[in-house]
């Protein structure tokens, strides 16, 4: 896995990773993950397209309002979200990274952007 500008700190006992990993010259996917010891605790994981100069989420994995779930951002700026079943962090982290990597182009399609 490539790691583009990983930035690593520590506060309370947690270490929180952020980087890129890219996908294309206009696709990436942006990465925070929290992490007592070896479990994650807290993540997001999102695909992010560059339109002009500013960078678009697409779609975002995380862990907010308590659940896992995903966000589709439809180029009109509504969502659709999505729960992810799974009490696992470590495991759903996992697959929202390998979803992304396998479906980035569909997930432009659908929330309206063209694919390069």
């Amino acid at each position: 896995m490539h790691y583009d500008k990983m930035v690593t700190a520590t506060k309370n006992g947690k270490i929180t990773k952020n980087f890129f990993i890219p996908l294309s010259l206009k696709s990436r996917i942006r990465v925070r993950m929290e992490r007592e010891g070896r479990r994650i605790v807290n993540f997001v994981v999102q695909l992010e397209h560059k339109m002009n100069e500013d960078w678009k989420e697409i779609v975002r994995y995380n862990y907010a309002h308590g659940f896992p779930h995903r966000d589709l951002i439809l180029s009109n700026g509504s969502k659709r979200k999505e729960r992810i079943h799974g009490e696992d962090l470590n495991e759903v982290f996992n697959f929202a990274v390998e979803d992304i990597k396998m479906n980035w182009e569909r997930y432009l399609r659908e929330a309206g952007y063209e694919c390069e």
